[in-house]
């Protein structure tokens, strides 16, 4: 029998230090949604 060849592992994709500020944007994305729906919701009287 031929010999068959080793499969290679995929290197891990290392931690990204973007993570962080992707995670910050996100929640001021949250704040600034939240400010919006909450003046809608006053101008229609809910």
């Amino acid at each position: 029998m031929a010999k068959q060849k080793k499969k290679r592992r995929k290197p891990k994709p290392a931690a990204r230090p973007d993570r962080k500020e992707s995670f910050q944007d996100n929640i001021l994305a949250g704040i600034i949604s939240g400010l919006i729906t909450a003046a809608i919701l006053k101008l229609l009287g809910w």
